[in-house]
């Protein structure tokens, strides 16, 4: 749930802040975890700012490959809401395994391709 909390806009902490005190007036919140929200809360409007200035500095390859990593956490938040923290965990690794799986073959494949290649010729009679 970690990256979900980027998906709401601006005016509406103020709403957050105020729903997390309701749950702290009538005890459905510890005091813990009001602090933790609101300090988020503060956290990220603090460096909102500071952030937009890194973006516009990066050269444009790199903000994407960070876009493409923040969408793949976010996926992993609503992942996380839908089947349990450790189901996607689970799900995770067996993704990472499968990358690493297919790099590997990958990696395979283009070292052994100028033998294939050659292998190829001399079947055909070149």
């Amino acid at each position: 749930m970690n990256f979900l909390w980027a998906l709401i806009p601006d005016q509406a902490f103020i709403l957050v802040i105020a729903a997390v005190a309701l749950g702290l007036i009538i005890r459905v919140v510890s005091p813990k975890y009001a602090m933790t929200v609101v300090g988020g809360i503060i956290l990220m409007v603090l460096a909102e700012p500071f952030v937009e200035a890194l973006f516009s500095w990066l050269p444009w390859w790199l903000v994407i490959l960070v876009l493409g990593f923040t969408l793949l956490s976010m996926v992993r938040g609503l992942f996380n809401l839908g089947l349990g923290t450790r189901a996607t965990d689970h799900m995770v690794g067996i993704l990472a395994a499968d990358v690493v799986r297919v790099s590997f073959r990958s990696i395979f494949r283009l070292l052994f391709f100028p033998f294939r290649l050659i292998g190829w010729l001399l079947r055909r009679g070149y």
